[in-house]
C-alpha cells in the first residue's frame, strides 16, 4: 500500500463519514455507547485498509459496496472480540473473588443440603434451578402434579434459606 493511496484513502473516507456512520448504525452502535468514538476510528481505519485493497484488486462490485460489506464485517467481528474479551475478564475477576476455601465451604452446604432434602426436592433442584426444565416438564416427567412440584420447591427453598 503506497503512501499515496493511502492519503486518498483517508481523504475519501472522511468525506464519506456518513457510510462509516451507516455501518455503525446496522451493528446497532450508537452515539449514547461509551467507545462509540473508538468503533468510529476502528472503522476509518478499516475504511482506508478496504479502499486500498479495492484498488489494487478491483473486483466486480461497486466501491461503495465493496466499503461498506467490508466495514461491517470488521465492525461486527472487533465487536464480538470486545465482548468474548469482557466475558473472559469478567470470569477472571468472578473466580478469583471467590477463592479455594470459599468455594469449599460452599461445596459443603450443598452437600449438607442436599442431604437434607427430600427426593421429590432432589430432582427439582437438578431439573428445575439447574437443568432449567419447566414445571410442566417435571410434573410430565415424574408423573405428578402441578401442586406436588410446588410443594418440592417451596420446601427446597425453605431449607435452602437455612444455609444463607
Amino acid at each position: 500500500m503506497t503512501n499515496q493511496l493511502s492519503k486518498v484513502a483517508f481523504n475519501d473516507a472522511l468525506q464519506n463519514k456518513k457510510l462509516i456512520f451507516g455501518v455503525l448504525k446496522q451493528c446497532h452502535i450508537t452515539r449514547q455507547q461509551a467507545d462509540f468514538d473508538d468503533y468510529f476510528q476502528e472503522c476509518l481505519l478499516a475504511y482506508v485498509d478496504a479502499y486500498c485493497r479495492y484498488e489494487q484488486e478491483q473486483p466486480p462490485i461497486s466501491r461503495k459496496n465493496y466499503l461498506y460489506t467490508k466495514l461491517c464485517q470488521h465492525t461486527i467481528d472487533l465487536w464480538r472480540k470486545q465482548t468474548r474479551y469482557q466475558q473472559f475478564c469478567a470470569t477472571k475477576t468472578d473466580e478469583s473473588g471467590c477463592n479455594g476455601f470459599q468455594q469449599a465451604t460452599m461445596r459443603l452446604e450443598l452437600k449438607d443440603l442436599y442431604c437434607e432434602l427430600t427426593i421429590g426436592e432432589q430432582r427439582v433442584l437438578e431439573l428445575f434451578y439447574l437443568n432449567n426444565f419447566s414445571q410442566a416438564e417435571i410434573c410430565q416427567k415424574f408423573n405428578v402434579d402441578r401442586r406436588t412440584v410446588y410443594r418440592w420447591r417451596v420446601g427446597l427453598c425453605a431449607k435452602a434459606a437455612k444455609f444463607l
